[in-house]
């Protein structure tokens, strides 16, 4: 039976197994330029092929209750929370990046942070005795899913009307944003709005992230800590906003740009460390770009944001210092984008990933981004090069479109174990 079993599904691969490789073009039967405005080369598409062991993951947001719904009580956040294991396991995943702390809050009871309002819809306000981490990890691999615990660090809100002071006003008493407004700096959006968050540049926060990890990795057993790509905010921040900081907290003397990747640094070290004393994998999936070449020596064939520079994200020297067990870089653009051509922007991180072979590498795509047939395309570029572990999907709820999920049954017809490291 298991010798019919095996022919079968191989069988079923090859079938798969049709697509030719070929010279990628656009709608208007044009080759799709390898690196946008930066290199006018072809993109040679591989043909399809399939893995015995991949990373297949998705990003699970509660911030705005985008991937999950408030719940009433207990019964109901069970409930959800199986949908999501579900379509999981329908489309062949294997590892859930579940949003555990999106606003200086938490989808568990702390003793650090308020219960999420995106789950009981008021912050503080508790399921009862329920306490979902747990729950959540033993469900998740009871279904065969990894369960990796998604802290965006610093970030308290990423959008109010409000003034900064009278925004903290709106926190539980409690609240350690309330109770130490000196270790919140404030930022505007391009909308006038106001986003909060805690200052990189205090080691009182670093400690306070440091607890509340240790808190998670004691509660529950997590297959990995997850950070994602928000740092200081992309906005920008006005002179003023960490310059207490800046002058207090610099021992090195190091320039303000430095001084700042070094603060994100430090948290990212401090973590990994942590993570790994414990025994616990520690990813982040940085904003696709490092740096630009035209800008930066060793940088990308683009010409984007850069997160060295405009958020003091600093994900090559991550990699480099073997800080991170694996690095999902959010390559969310597609094989034409003109500054982040998928093909030059992908084979960038793989040449990163040859010299720093420590470092598993995953590529993150934003589905909101791009098309059923750009996803296709973009998994089978992967699948031939053994640097790329496998993928991880934004969001959870792309999923349940048709043409996402054709692409997926395709792609991964079969389920496989998770990929940890370069065969």
């Amino acid at each position: 039976m298991k010798t019919a079993c095996f022919l079968l599904c191989f069988i079923s691969m090859a079938l798969l197994s049709v697509v030719q490789a070929e010279i990628l073009k656009n709608a208007r039967g044009v080759p799709v330029r390898y690196g946008g405005d930066y290199a006018k080369s072809p993109v040679d598409l591989p043909a399809l092929k399939f893995r015995s062991a991949q990373f297949r993951g998705a990003w699970c947001a509660v911030v705005k209750n985008l991937d999950f719904p408030r719940c009433a009580d207990e019964k109901e956040f069970k409930k959800n929370f199986y949908s999501v294991l579900t379509l999981l396991k329908k489309h062949n995943c294997n590892v859930l990046i579940f949003q555990v702390r999106a606003n200086a809050d938490a989808v568990y009871l702390s003793k650090f942070a308020p219960f999420s309002a995106w789950i009981s819809g008021r912050e503080g306000k508790n399921l009862g005795a329920f306490d979902p981490l747990p729950w959540m990890v033993r469900e998740s691999h009871r279904y065969g899913i990894e369960f990796h615990a998604w802290l965006n660090p610093y970030r308290i809100t990423g959008s109010t009307p409000l003034s900064p002071k009278a925004y903290l006003q709106t926190l539980p008493e409690k609240h350690i944003a309330r109770l130490r407004s000196d270790l919140v700096i404030a930022s505007t959006n391009a909308d006038g709005t106001r986003a909060l968050q805690f200052d990189p540049g205090r080691p009182e926060v670093v400690n306070m992230l440091l607890h509340t990890v240790q808190e998670i990795l004691q509660k529950a057993p997590v297959d990995a800590i997850h950070f994602d790509d928000y740092f200081y905010p992309y906005s920008g921040l006005p002179p003023h906003a960490d310059s207490a900081s800046f002058a207090r907290f610099n021992p090195k003397k190091l320039p303000l740009d430095d001084w700042r990747r070094e603060n994100v640094n430090t948290l990212v070290r401090s973590v990994s460390r942590l993570c790994r004393r414990q025994k616990v994998a520690f990813g982040i999936s940085p904003f696709g770009i490092w740096a630009n070449a035209k800008d930066v020596k060793g940088g990308s064939l683009t010409g984007g944001t850069q997160s060295r520079s405009a958020i003091y994200a600093d994900s090559l020297c991550w990699v480099q210092q073997g800080y991170l067990d694996y690095i999902i870089p959010q390559i969310y653009w597609s094989f034409d984008h003109p500054k982040a051509a998928y093909a030059a922007l992908t084979d960038w991180w793989i040449r990163v990933i040859r010299r720093n072979p420590g470092t598993a590498l995953y590529i993150g795509h934003g589905l909101y981004n791009i098309s059923g047939t750009e996803l296709y395309n973009q998994l089978r570029y992967n699948a031939v090069h053994p640097e790329i572990g496998g993928e991880a999907l934004y969001a959870l709820r792309h999923l349940r479109e048709k043409r996402f999920s054709k692409v997926l049954k395709k792609c991964w017809p079969q389920a496989v174990p998770v990929r940890k490291s370069i065969q």
